[in-house]
């Protein structure tokens, strides 16, 4: 959860994850779940795709569940500050009450100058693994980010800048060892891009059932 407006909350994950369906179900920890809208995927002024996805809660209710920090400024990570990822790994083998909440801890490393294409602009050390996509960053209490792809992939690829430019090798080879994350500053400008629903919009969740 990171924004509340009138009628409901913003969920932040990475657009792989809803890939393109338009309507999909929440979980909580408490094991309830909700219907919700995919919106957006893209940053204030981008034209490229990020792997960002911006999800509509609608609430009626005031009661509005817990809504992260974000981090206002972005964080320095020159300092290599101690982060620590969250997510549910998906399970080797099938669980009743479904995938374990997990942190990981690591450190933010100062490795990308700018995005990687996809608007990845987090890069940190800890071990993310499949299943954790979309899951917060933190620093103390204070979100900085969503993860969005892990750390020794299954096979060796090329990075490509923004731009779609193909990275030098030695940081191509360096990418390769950390996890890459997407920043609270980004999701903060894709939420002031974002056209909030209207009940026509809605209407796709009218009858959904999640089950």
């Amino acid at each position: 959860m990171v924004g509340a407006a009138e009628g409901g909350q913003w969920i932040a994950t990475n657009r792989h994850v809803v890939r393109d369906q338009k309507t999909i179900c929440l979980g909580s920890g408490a094991r309830s779940k909700a219907a919700a809208l995919v919106v957006s995927g893209k940053a204030s002024g981008s034209k490229e795709p990020l792997d960002l996805a911006l999800v509509w809660l609608p609430r009626s209710d005031k009661a509005l569940l817990s809504q992260a920090v974000l981090a206002q400024t972005p964080t320095a990570a020159g300092k290599l500050p101690l982060v620590v990822s969250t997510g549910y790994p998906t399970p080797l083998q099938n669980q009743a009450d479904g995938p374990s909440y997990t942190e990981k801890p690591g450190l933010l490393v100062p490795l990308l100058s700018s995005p990687l294409e996809g608007g990845f602009d987090l890069a940190y050390t800890s071990t993310v693994e499949k299943g954790m996509s979309g899951g917060g960053v933190f620093i103390g209490g204070v979100l900085i980010g969503i993860n969005g792809a892990h750390a020794n992939p299954l096979w060796p690829g090329q990075w490509n800048d923004q731009r779609g430019k193909p990275v030098d090798a030695a940081l191509n080879r360096k990418l390769e060892l950390v996890s890459l994350g997407i920043s609270a500053s980004t999701i903060q400008y894709a939420m002031k891009a974002a056209v909030m629903p209207d009940a026509w919009d809605l209407r796709g969740l009218e009858g959904f059932r999640c089950r």
